[in-house]
């Protein structure tokens, strides 16, 4: 029987509703005894006839099952919430451009998972790409030009500081005729 079948058994047998059915027999691992008596012993069954059939005088008394009920614990909401953070990280993407020109883009949990792991290499990475002329920005962010603009004032400062400068190297020519004239 598959699931649909013993949701609509359920259904049929306890006069509840498709989704505290369905719950019901998850909760139960798809076991339809198991998940009739959770609903019984939660007082969740509407209206069910009290009839029993037996061939015997006295019914006999049954032990009572544990039922495992699964509900969503610390755990549970932890996990969903780093995954809700997961996703939305890596619908963010930071892109190392040079003139203009989109060289790598990668996720931010790429970015992220790097920096965690291998923070040193990543910071010597980042500024010996920012010496060569390479630039970071971020793409996906409602913010992003907020972060784009501080990352291109860094971009500029370090333009300023690796500028070459001209350097006039001015030799004493006196010195070089007093030197051939002795000779």
């Amino acid at each position: 029987m598959d699931h649909l079948e013993m949701v609509e058994k359920l259904r049929e047998k306890a006069n509840v509703s498709y989704e505290e059915a369905s719950r019901a027999l998850e909760a139960c691992d798809w076991d339809l005894l198991d998940a009739l008596l959770m609903l019984e012993s939660e007082g969740r069954l509407n209206d069910m006839e009290q009839a029993a059939y037996t061939t015997r005088k006295e019914a006999p008394e049954q032990p009572a099952k544990k039922v495992k009920v699964r509900t969503n614990g610390v755990i549970s909401q932890l996990l969903h919430g780093i995954a809700g953070v997961i996703k939305k990280c890596n619908a963010v993407s930071v892109q190392i451009k040079k003139k203009g020109e989109v060289r790598l883009a990668l996720p931010l949990t790429a970015v992220i998972v790097l920096v965690v792991f291998l923070f040193w290499w990543v910071l010597a990475a980042a500024v010996i790409a920012m010496l060569c002329g390479y630039r970071f920005s971020i793409k996906g962010l409602t913010i992003d030009e907020t972060v784009n603009n501080a990352m291109e004032k860094a971009g500029s400062f370090v333009d300023n500081v690796v500028k070459p400068i001209d350097v006039h190297v001015v030799v004493n020519d006196e010195e070089n005729k007093d030197g051939d004239q002795q000779n």
